[in-house]
């Protein structure tokens, strides 16, 4: 048995439960503030699946317009088109002197997101979100 010279009881090793409850009380807490931003980073992430395909259709409607003069209103009358993806269905699209192509997010991600409608409105190439926390954080 060792003693602590300086004050003659037993020397202990280990934490005392104050220390560790502080330990997860920070670990909680750190938890808290970095999963939601990682539910972000990641929902960006395949939130650009649908940018990517608003951006082959926008091509494709404009090599339509200089073929017809106006914007096609189906995805048949389009040479390139992007089929439905891993994160969203396959884009819905009317045309005519302008042109609007809109995807929902199947299956709907996780909160706070859950299912969004992301519209692009062309030529203009404005994009729009169905739901406030898509619109704050997912669109350029």
């Amino acid at each position: 048995m060792r003693t602590d010279n300086r004050l003659g009881k037993r020397a202990r090793a280990g934490f005392t439960l104050i220390e560790l409850l502080v330990v997860v009380l920070i670990i909680g807490i750190l938890a808290a503030i970095a999963v939601p931003q990682y539910f972000k980073v990641v929902e960006k992430g395949r939130f650009a699946e649908a940018t990517s395909c608003f951006s082959t259709l926008k091509g494709a409607q404009e090599r339509y317009y200089l073929k017809n003069n106006t914007y096609a209103g189906s995805l048949a009358a389009l040479d390139t088109v992007c089929a439905a993806g891993k994160n969203f269905a396959a884009p819905a699209l009317t045309g005519g002197a302008t042109y609007s192509a809109t995807l929902l997010r199947s299956p709907a991600a996780p909160a706070p997101y859950g299912a969004y409608t992301v519209t692009f409105v062309g030529p203009s190439g404005v994009l729009t979100c169905s739901q406030t926390n898509c619109a704050t954080d997912l669109l350029p």
